[in-house]
């Protein structure tokens, strides 16, 4: 059976935003001191690499924030460039062949780059973040960063909600995502659709404890594919005014890899702005097998 999930939302009202709902679910209504969140969940595009010793420290700064925001955070590991390469004695240098598992794929190589390109992002080292944006001007270098880069979107209010559904039958994974409309608009919009997975167990360099390569780190929200390109697709692509309570619906499938653990995979999606590259939300399911 399809899990469905409907996200509670602001509505507009005379140009003014409030919050009116009947009943407030347990983890759906997150205060933090002042800051209240309405229901926009957010971006964390997490650029890393197995051979990377200081990504570690990105991957720290993922769980705080999950500690802290819970599910308004939508976290995204994009292994990439040489640093998530196989190759034993490569730069960095390595002193076995244990990190034989490559993490990558085509989206995120085509986002971070490969073995000697920056990709999409031009990134020149890791770690590297981006939140809740595509937009490679404001990749950051400094895992510190990630936080304050997150904060700014907490407390705003969300343009649009999902709904949003994903199952597995003979190896294919596929999606049913509904994108509505909270305000009105003329923004032209683009959709994503990927699968991640969480608990992948392989090696990790890691320049801070002892020993420096760890056999049993545990992988999360890594990036195995897309639906529709590393970019999506423009699903919106005039100027013209859509109206609030507006619905646009894509369906998708795509071939899973014998080396998934599909009860561990999920399906993100997300709207970003088709000019400014603003994520403009996001949403998270399980899949259901």
């Amino acid at each position: 059976m399809k899990k469905i999930i409907i996200l509670s939302l602001a509505v507009v009202f005379a140009g003014i935003f409030s919050v009116s709902c009947d009943k407030i679910e347990e983890g759906e209504y997150i205060k933090e001191g002042s800051d209240i969140w309405y229901g926009r969940k957010i971006v964390v595009f997490d650029f890393t690499g197995h051979k990377c010793g200081n990504c570690p420290k990105g991957h720290k700064v993922i769980n705080s924030l999950e500690e802290k925001y819970g599910k308004a955070v939508v976290p995204i590991a994009v292994h990439c460039t040489y640093y998530g390469n196989t190759k034993p004695n490569s730069t960095p240098p390595t002193t076995d062949t244990s990190f034989n598992y490559d993490f990558r794929c085509e989206e995120g190589m085509f986002l971070g780059g490969g073995d000697t390109d920056g990709g999409y992002m031009d990134i020149e080292g890791l770690p590297a973040g981006l939140v809740n944006s595509l937009n490679p001007v404001l990749l950051n270098n400094s895992p510190n960063g990630w936080a304050s880069d997150f904060t700014k979107y907490y407390s705003t209010y969300p343009e649009f909600s999902f709904e949003m559904s994903a199952a597995f039958a003979d190896s294919t994974i596929s999606a049913d995502i509904k994108l509505k409309s909270e305000v009105v608009t003329s923004r032209k919009l683009s959709l994503v659709a990927y699968v991640v997975e969480d608990g992948i167990v392989g090696w990790q360099l890691d320049y801070n404890p002892e020993p420096l390569q760890i056999s049993n780190y545990v992988h999360n929200h890594v990036l195995r594919t897309s639906f529709s390109g590393a970019l999506g697709e423009v699903v919106k692509a005039e100027a013209s005014q859509m109206s609030a309570g507006d619905i646009i619906e894509k369906s998708y499938s795509v071939a899973a890899k014998s080396d998934w653990n599909i009860a561990n995979c999920k399906v993100v999606a997300f709207v970003y702005d088709s000019d400014t590259k603003e994520i403009l939300q996001a949403e998270i399911v399980n899949i259901s097998e």
